[in-house]
């Protein structure tokens, strides 16, 4: 068995419906958490619930229970916000896993908790990764333009939807204003800040730092909270001016709301100046904390309805953005219109949505499902250049113009392409 696929039978959630950790415990999971490419475990940001009490932290895969120690992650303290450990077969004589930090997680052992889809597939033969990627695609490249587009349609859906169940499972931890400021903040991180910038806005929540101002705390004073707390002031260089820097630290020094220091793991190597976290945190945080008093959900809706046209979305975004730069940041860079489409697409929508359900709001939940529908193409990704080249080139033009078909492309590499089940993909999509 090899740990990929195990991989993907956790992401597909191929189990049981009823889930019992190891030690006895009944398992629910609410999100089974986002694949990591960094360093640390597996899944990030998961959501479970054990015996009735909810946690959310990381996921961590491997074949045997020995295989914790054996990868050295008993030493290692990026494991240490691990909720759950996931193992095929479970060969320990103790039932629960021990983290660096002297804390326990339970375990969840695969082998007699799996789904009947997955269990027959294991009947009929063991998977294995072959070592040489397929160069033809049965499902991208054997459809006709409306299968396609059909299929496409659907797969895109289906990533949207996953999205929301994943929001959904954070509002077990918070509320909509605070799931949105996450959704911001991770979404300004980029692929290789991402997870630093979600774990900042959990430990300094939106409602913590309008906290803070009402204990007097000002703008500057908040930002220098975030940026020295967090490390990544220390870790900014030259991109500030030295008076602004030195304004932070006075400020950090001088203000008694906050005095933590935050371990995250910023991935500075390679990073574009424009992209750094620095100038992130300075164009988002004073955004969130303006509209964030009143409630930054509707002051998003308000602002930046569905019902809008898209283009002027992103400028009334854009507004937001550029109306609330603190002084002495007004020519740092700004997120840019590429970014705040990513950003609509993936974090505004999928809330939207969360909203309008528990609202029972049906006209919303439609101006959803038709903007998302309808949004254009963003730019490529190094998923969706790569999973062109297994497509027809006849039909690029028409993917690239929508981004739910793009979309698709993504939750295909992530579900099928990235574990190379080629059959098990074109069985499951042609059914």
């Amino acid at each position: 068995m090899d740990e990929k696929f195990l991989h993907h039978i956790w992401d597909g959630l191929h189990l049981n419906a009823q889930l019992q950790t190891v030690s006895g415990k009944k398992l629910r999971i609410a999100y089974q958490g986002q694949y990591n490419t960094g360093r640390g475990a597996d899944f990030l940001n998961a959501g479970i619930v054990i015996d009735d009490y909810a946690l959310r932290g990381d996921v961590e895969i491997h074949k045997q229970t020995s295989d914790w120690h054996a990868h050295n992650h008993s030493d290692d303290p990026f494991y240490n916000n691990v909720v759950l450990h996931v193992v095929y077969s479970h060969n320990s004589a103790h039932n629960l896993t021990i983290k660096e930090n002297g804390e326990t997680t339970e375990i969840l052992e695969l082998q007699s908790q799996l789904s009947q889809d997955i269990n027959k597939l294991l009947e009929e033969h063991t998977p294995r990764l072959p070592n040489v990627r397929p160069s033809y695609c049965d499902l991208l490249s054997a459809l006709d333009r409306d299968r396609l587009q059909m299929t496409l349609r659907d797969i895109g859906t289906m990533r949207f939807m996953g999205k929301v169940r994943r929001f959904n499972a954070s509002l077990m931890f918070s509320d909509f204003d605070q799931i949105l400021y996450e959704g911001i903040f991770e979404a300004m991180g980029y692929d290789k800040n991402k997870t630093a910038m979600l774990h900042l806005a959990q430990e300094l929540s939106l409602a913590k730092l309008l906290e803070f101002k009402e204990q007097g705390c000002s703008n500057i004073d908040i930002l220098a909270i975030v940026t020295v707390a967090s490390g990544i002031l220390d870790r900014s260089g030259k991109l500030i001016p030295a008076s602004l820097s030195e304004m932070l630290q006075d400020s950090w020094q001088n203000q008694n709301c906050y005095s933590k220091n935050l371990p995250l793991d910023w991935q500075l190597f390679r990073i574009r100046p424009a992209n750094h976290p620095i100038y992130r945190i300075m164009a988002t945080l004073p955004m969130c904390l303006h509209y964030g008093k009143d409630g930054l959900l509707q002051a998003m809706l308000s602002e930046a309805h569905p019902k809008i046209d898209a283009p002027k979305r992103i400028r009334a975004l854009q507004a937001m953005f550029a109306n609330t730069v603190l002084p002495g940041a007004e020519k740092f860079p700004q997120p840019g219109k590429s970014v705040l489409n990513s950003l609509y697409l993936n974090i505004f929508l999928p809330i939207f949505q969360l909203w309008a359900a528990k609202t029972n709001d049906i006209e919303l939940q439609n101006d959803v499902r038709e903007a998302y529908q309808k949004h254009p193409g963003l730019a490529q990704n190094h998923i969706t250049r790569m999973m062109g080249s297994f497509t027809d080139p006849q039909y690029q033009k028409m993917i690239d113009s929508r981004a739910i078909y793009q979309q698709a492309l993504i939750e295909l590499h992530h579900r099928y392409c990235r574990f190379h089940l080629c059959d098990e993909c074109f069985k499951l999509r042609c059914l």
